[in-house]
């Protein structure tokens, strides 16, 4: 069963980003959500740096022509009833064709009062000491460029 439920937030997540849908994305994003890389730890909490991380990502797919946007769960410990943490494969396609990955990471969720489970930590490999994440278009997973906003 909490494997069925991380399934359906990764999927929630990919959906919003591939319709530019912010509101269904914070909607399942907790405040604060820790990011984590081999570079550095970044603690996301202002309403600016939501906007900016997701538009990054959301754009990045679309300048890409990202047609699929595919993060599958390969596992998720039940810390209790009101916390998980999972392993996902992430893999972005065009028209079948796939762009970037497959690459791993870990993200952990959180129940809240309402009972929707919340996105409160991400584990990436992308190499990056900067917010957002983003993956270059040489298709590899490299340093942001610093543009001096995070």
């Amino acid at each position: 069963m909490m494997l069925d439920i991380f399934q359906k937030h990764l999927d929630d997540v990919a959906e919003a980003l591939m319709t530019k849908d912010f509101d269904l994305y914070m909607s399942m994003v907790a405040n604060p959500l820790v990011v984590i890389t081999d570079k550095a730890t970044t603690i996301v909490s202002e309403p600016e740096q939501y906007r900016f991380g997701f538009e990054s990502y959301a754009d990045m797919l679309r300048n890409e022509g990202a047609t699929h946007l595919i993060r599958l769960a390969s596992g998720v410990s039940e810390c209790g009833p009101t916390l998980m943490t999972g392993r996902l494969e992430t893999q972005i396609l065009r028209h079948g064709k796939r762009l970037y990955g497959p690459f791993p990471s870990a993200m952990s969720l959180v129940r809240a009062a309402d009972g929707r489970w919340l996105m409160t930590s991400v584990v990436s490999p992308v190499h990056t000491k900067k917010w957002p994440i983003n993956i270059q278009p040489d298709r590899s997973i490299v340093e942001t460029p610093d543009d001096g906003r995070y």
